[in-house]
């Protein structure tokens, strides 16, 4: 093997891609170069983000709620009402406590991301190779790439064979991609397996500096952030519009209190101070975290035990009420991915039916070969087109030799003797190549052909393959040879990816909820096209780079197409951010993959589908554990009955707490009444426990994702507030 000089078959033919490098670089590094690039680059690995468990327990005493319950507790102590510090010092710490526990379960899911397996390659490191631990891998390493290898770092093929590379945790894609070639290039991205094959390769990018690291980076960061939903962060502006009035009002009863009772005394300071203790605690709604905390754990129990979906954050369950945009990942979410033929638009040559196409493509396949997707696909067609009757016509022939699948020759080769028949040689493979095996380059296989009446079908062949692959299949070309006639083609096998069974069903109730779907998938475009017809969805699906430049026109493309195929990680992570950031939205997103978790973790709404990966399902906030997609529109229809409860509540306790703010206000202006903190505060607490059944409350779901309206909850709230105000007056002062 040379350097400039080396001779490779992708050379030949039609392929311009450059294959030449550097020896120099072929060479590998020394132990003292590699030293020095660890020490630019770092380790290739992701860097971890500690997070203080003190600092996190802090954080949860700080915000408008808890600062208003500290004040209330530094008036108590400050007066020596010991009754009242004790009640408000208990329920400071149960909401602190209640929010910490949330904390470190998201802490705990970043520990998970970091964790890794030791994975060791062989590498050349002072002109010879050792074993060295991926995480000691730096840029300029030389390393061997063979089947079962999952590569460690971004990484350049160098020179060997053709590999044949898994790239589906990146792209979705089913089928494996080769490299190099010169539709993917020569750089091999980490994360992806090689399948077979056996190369050198040279590392470009390690750690954060690659595609897949750069994206699990931005997840580590979402991690450490704690995530509050859309109806907390609207019902938070609530308090603290009730809070200030209720701050402004306590000033007011002080100074008012002080000038016109004449109680700028020390004793009249410390009933002032105790007075307004029990209207600051009367205004602030203390149980709204343990409501909102309940309700939503009842329904997440429920969404576990009736819809297979797991809830791993609490706030996802309350935005799915809210969300007005899915993104969805096409390849194991939308489809099963496994791809499969398509029976129904099976072609056949003249003089030949659906039934000989899967008999000859079943005897060209090899039924042992069940991780092969072509080979399953071919071998489930032939069974769904004989069933039982498939094992006994297998049994008549008998195999005399076999030629596997070769990247080069882009075709398998089977021969079988017949009692009957005779000798029959079947060949599968790419439909063009098949049909003339000089097509595209002249090889040097044993088997070469053109087959009969070449001239006259090659333009039609060329055709069908052509519509096929435009509506996004893949597509099997399959000629026999009978005795001592002329190769004649069969037909042409088209495959694709199939859409779950309830996959188009989903997708209408969602739209029928008012949720707009989008399709995101590292897929071809004509794939991703073709599927999105076969579900019910838009075809306005653009390719992944053009979502890359941060423009305006770009940001309106993202808003007004279907999908983006053909996308990397970080493309889908980019269009989630946004349809969130720049149009306001409430994103979800669900996925299964290595490429899904930046986006997953980056929606409010990630939701990991069955049989997801580790990466997907720790990136998510819900996890669904049933094939399918029908758990997520439960979701959206639970949630809304959710959201329904807590809205209820919010509106029912700030009624309450202007309520009781007025009320006391009013009493003490016109009655200058004696308040008892003590009982104002009882009354506070228990009124908030009251409405604790209000998680078991029946709601019907609305049609239309719900919008938390501060003005419209505060609105309300005063509305109701002010009738209770006048009824309570005319019971306080009729009665007397």
């Amino acid at each position: 093997m040379g350097g400039h000089d080396t001779e490779n078959p992708l050379q030949a033919g039609k392929t311009k891609l450059d294959l030449s490098y550097d020896p120099t670089e072929r060479l590998g590094l020394t132990s003292e170069r590699a030293e020095e690039l660890t020490q630019e680059f770092g380790y290739n690995e992701l860097p971890e983000i500690t997070i203080s468990i003190w600092w996190v327990l802090f954080v949860q005493f700080t915000g408008v709620m808890p600062y208003m319950l500290e004040l209330a507790a530094l008036i108590a102590i400050a007066v020596q009402d010991y009754a009242d510090f004790g009640i408000i010092l208990v329920m400071l710490l149960c909401n602190g406590f209640l929010g910490f526990h949330e904390q470190m379960k998201a802490a705990e899911s970043l520990r998970e991301l970091t964790q890794k397996m030791e994975q060791k390659i062989a590498t050349l490191r002072d002109g010879h190779a050792e074993n060295l631990l991926t995480r000691l891998l730096v840029p300029g390493d030389v390393v061997l790439l063979i089947g079962g290898v999952q590569v460690p770092a971004d990484i350049e093929w160098l020179e060997g064979d053709i590999l044949q590379v898994d790239t589906a945790a990146l792209t979705g894609e089913p089928l494996p991609r080769k490299y190099p070639c010169e539709e993917y290039g020569k750089l091999i991205l980490c994360g992806a397996t090689i399948r077979s094959g056996e190369a050198y390769g040279i590392v470009r990018k390690t750690g954060v500096n690659t595609e897949i690291g750069s994206a699990n980076a931005d997840i580590m960061k979402d991690k450490t952030v704690t995530k509050v939903s859309v109806f907390e962060q609207r019902v938070l502006m609530v308090v603290q519009v009730v809070i200030f009035v209720a701050l402004i009002d306590v000033l007011i009863i002080f100074i008012v209190q002080g000038v016109v009772q004449d109680q700028f005394t020390a004793s009249g300071i410390q009933t002032d101070l105790l007075t307004c203790l029990s209207i600051i605690v009367a205004a602030i709604p203390i149980a709204l975290p343990i409501v909102l905390n309940v309700t939503m754990a009842l329904g997440a129990g429920k969404m576990a035990r009736e819809y297979d979906a797991v809830v791993t954050s609490l706030p996802a369950l309350q935005d799915i009420s809210s969300m007005t945009v899915l993104c969805s990942d096409k390849t194991g979410t939308l489809t099963t991915a496994k791809i499969s033929i398509h029976a129904e638009s099976v072609w056949c040559a003249e003089g030949f039916t659906k039934q000989d196409v899967a008999l000859y493509a079943g005897l060209a396949s090899n039924r042992d070969k069940k991780e092969d997707a072509i080979d399953r696909s071919v071998i489930n067609h032939f069974d769904r087109i004989f069933n039982t009757k498939g094992a006994d016509i297998v049994k008549e022939y008998t195999k005399v030799r076999s030629v596997g699948f070769n990247p080069i020759y882009k075709r398998v080769l089977y021969e079988y003797t017949h009692p009957k028949i005779g000798n029959i040689i079947i060949a599968k493979g790419l439909p063009t190549k098949v049909l003339n095996t000089k097509d595209g380059g002249e090889d040097d296989a044993a088997d070469q052909w053109v087959c009969e009446g070449f001239e006259q079908i090659k333009d039609v062949v060329k055709k069908v393959d052509y519509d096929f692959s435009k509506a996004g299949y893949k597509t099997l070309g399959i000629v026999v040879k009978i005795n001592n006639k002329p190769w004649t083609y069969c037909g042409i096998l088209p495959m694709l990816d199939p859409p779950r069974h309830d996959t188009a069903q989903t997708i209408k109730n969602l739209v029928t909820a008012g949720i707009n779907v989008k399709m995101i998938t590292g897929d071809h475009l004509n794939i991703a096209k073709e599927t999105a017809r076969l579900i019910g969805m838009g075809i306005n699906i653009h390719a992944g780079e053009e979502t890359r430049n941060p423009t305006q026109d770009r940001n309106e493309l993202v808003w007004n197409a279907d999908g983006f195929a053909q996308v990397l990680p970080k493309d889908k992570r980019e269009v989630v951010l946004v349809l969130r950031n720049i149009y306001n939205q409430v994103v979800g997103m669900t996925g299964d993959g290595v490429n899904d978790a930046p986006a997953l973790s980056a929606a409010q709404c990630g939701v990991a589908v069955d049989d997801a990966t580790d990466a997907a399902k720790n990136a998510a906030a819900i996890i669904l554990t049933s094939p399918g997609l029908s758990a997520i529109y439960s979701a959206v229809v639970e949630s809304r009955r959710i959201f329904r409860k807590l809205k209820a509540y919010v509106t029912y306790r700030f009624a309450a707490s202007i309520q009781i703010v007025v009320v006391l206000t009013l009493l003490i202006f016109i009655s200058n009444c004696p308040i008892t903190a003590l009982f104002i505060i009882l009354l506070a607490l228990f009124n908030d426990l009251t409405m604790l059944p209000i998680a078991y409350d029946f709601q019907q779901a609305s049609t239309k994702p719900e919008n938390p309206d501060v003005t419209n909850i505060l609105t309300v709230s005063a509305s109701l507030g002010t009738l209770e105000t006048c009824f309570t007056l005319l019971f306080a002062y009729g009665a007397g």
